[in-house]
């Protein structure tokens, strides 16, 4: 059985990422070594790892009850998602809300 391999792009980041469809966003920004905030270790309850979905918005899974929570509390866009309660689907585009983590990308 083959697995599908699919494109992340991420805003200011030339380098697509690979990932297979099921993957969790955080999971795959951090085994790239892509800077991304995230200080509850990754159980939704911070917030710090949200990240917009610039183009595939309907490439990522529905959001998970605690996602659902936190976006209600705090107002999120629809575009807007927690990394760390996102799964992905297919190809997509991605800008990561805390810019000073942008440093950390791998040149």
């Amino acid at each position: 059985m083959t697995v599908s391999r699919k494109t992340l792009l991420i805003v200011e980041n030339d380098a697509p990422i690979e990932f297979s469809v099921g993957d969790n966003l955080l999971d795959t920004l951090n085994a790239n070594k892509v800077g991304i905030s995230q200080s509850c270790g990754g159980n939704g309850s911070c917030t710090t790892c949200t990240v917009l979905v610039v183009e595939g918005t309907d490439s990522v899974g529905p959001r998970t009850d605690i996602e659902l929570e936190r976006a209600l509390e705090r107002g999120f866009k629809e575009n807007e998602r927690l990394a760390c309660q996102t799964a992905l689907c297919d190809d997509l585009k991605i800008q990561i809300s805390n810019p000073e983590a942008h440093d950390q990308w791998p040149i």
